[in-house]
């Protein structure tokens, strides 16, 4: 470890010298570079500092789901949020603000396999699995975009950045049901009758999203891109994200295959979707 201090010693600007001193011994800093360096600084915080800075309100739906898991589909949710836009000229501006959205994804399927009891009885097995993982984020996006007018009202904004999205509540739900038969019939599969050596067993789980001990992570980091087309204060776009953080490290990869013990694969899925959105924007004068 170590650490730096820095300091500049002042005879007059021609002659300005900065230095690093690091484990002892002082390091002269190119003064080109140290004065370059503080002019770019001072002239992006000034040209935001007198920017129009704009606020807008927006809402609307997204389509999310899971990498690296077969079974879940991906289903719509909400969002809703509040933006602050720094304009850094015309063209460019940093884009903020807080959202609340709904991320959620589920399951309704049943599938059959053939299995062998333990006399070596040859045997059919019908899972059924019906679930649905819901969880609630707020989110804070972190974006540049650029602006490209069409005309004097209208334009388009590319906007692309990292976002934090943090769990905040939510509830997941697990129906299953086994059915097994000696005989592959349609119509009384899984209907125990005297006879057809049928038997059934289900079961029901419901938990937190995220629970500590059994549901997702609840911190999500990832990656945004957008386009907006925008008519004076109004505005419509549409979005697509990829989260960076696994939302589990021990999911498994086909749950059917996994409950049968034919594949006991476990992956770490991230969250991924579309968005879509209307708003609606306004100044709110100089900073």
């Amino acid at each position: 470890c170590f650490f730096s201090v820095y300091f500049i010693k002042t005879v007059d600007f021609s002659k300005e010298v900065c230095y690093n001193y690091q484990d002892g011994i002082l390091y002269p800093f190119s003064n080109m570079k140290k004065h370059l360096l503080i002019a770019l600084v001072l002239g992006l915080s000034t040209t935001i500092c007198h920017s129009q800075v704009k606020i807008s309100v927006q809402g609307g739906t997204g389509l999310t789901g899971i990498t690296q898991n077969e079974n879940y589909n991906a289903n719509f949710g909400y969002r809703f949020g509040v933006g602050v836009e720094f304009p850094i000229d015309k063209t460019w501006s940093m884009q903020t603000g807080l959202q609340l959205l709904n991320r959620s994804y589920s399951i309704d399927e049943a599938v059959t396999a053939l299995g062998i009891t333990e006399t070596g009885k040859q045997i059919y097995m019908g899972l059924g699995i019906d679930s649905k993982i819901n969880g609630i984020y707020l989110q804070v996006p972190i974006k540049v975009a650029a602006y490209l007018p069409l005309n004097n009202n209208c334009g388009l904004q590319f906007s692309g950045g990292p976002y934090i999205a943090l769990g905040i509540g939510g509830k997941s739900k697990l129906n299953w049901v086994l059915a097994t038969n000696e005989r592959y019939d349609d119509d009384d599969f899984i209907t125990p009758s005297e006879g057809n050596g049928a038997t059934l067993v289900n079961g029901e789980a419901t938990h937190k999203t995220f629970d500590k001990n059994e549901g997702l992570k609840c911190l999500d980091i990832g990656l945004s891109l957008g386009v907006d087309f925008k008519y004076k204060c109004l505005f419509a776009g549409i979005g697509a994200e990829y989260g960076l953080l696994p939302i589990d490290k021990e999911f498994p990869k086909d749950l059917f295959k996994y409950s049968f013990q034919e594949d006991q694969t476990l992956v770490s899925p991230h969250n991924i979707g579309i968005e879509f959105h209307v708003g609606f924007c306004f100044n709110a004068g100089k900073r």
